[in-house]
């Protein structure tokens, strides 16, 4: 007979939610911003016909502002969470067959200023881990009421699950330059 799922407690589910909204909105609004280059970027990958880019485009921002409000409502949080499981999992794919085509020098979008980043395997790698706290905020959840020490703590560990976020983008961002300096020094 199978066990049950481990029930999770709220405090891990509402600060994966938190950080899933933060990313997803962020990213949402820098592809708003700059939307000319999100549009050549969509382009760029090759994964649609040239004449379905200009509708993928915006879709792309729509699922994301919507992966990034649903995830914030407890009644919506689990297809929020599933949402952005889709997405993360589509960009897999997408860096992923552009590799395997050999073509690790387009942007890969997700960049969060002017420059972006190159494809690579560790775009796949950061990808999973999301993915990873995401499927475990959908295990069932413990029945109790959130504290606030609880409130402070998902505030916290929501703001130290970003910074880690941000901190292994710009070192992915920055793996060639900081290569170079490596061999410099050797």
């Amino acid at each position: 007979m199978l066990e049950t799922l481990p029930a999770l407690d709220p405090v891990y589910s509402l600060t994966v939610a938190l950080f899933i909204a933060f990313v997803f909105a962020i990213a949402g609004l820098h592809k708003v911003v700059d939307y000319s280059r999100h549009a050549g970027i969509v382009a760029d990958y090759n994964l649609v016909p040239a004449s379905f880019a200009p509708v993928l485009a915006p879709l792309v921002i729509i699922l994301e502002f919507a992966s990034a409000g649903l995830v914030l409502l407890p009644v919506t949080r689990s297809p929020g969470l599933i949402l952005s499981i889709g997405l993360l999992v589509t960009y897999m794919f997408a860096i992923g067959l552009n590799l395997q085509r050999g073509r690790k020098s387009i942007d890969c979008g997700c960049g969060w200023g002017s420059q972006g980043h190159q494809l690579s395997g560790w775009l796949i790698f950061r990808n999973l881990v999301v993915i990873a706290a995401a499927l475990a905020a959908l295990l069932p959840l413990i029945d109790r009421s959130l504290q606030l020490a609880d409130w402070i703590l998902v505030i916290l560990a929501a703001m130290a699950m970003i910074a880690i976020y941000f901190i292994g983008d710009l070192l992915i961002a920055n793996s060639a330059r900081l290569s170079k300096l490596r061999s410099v020094y050797e």
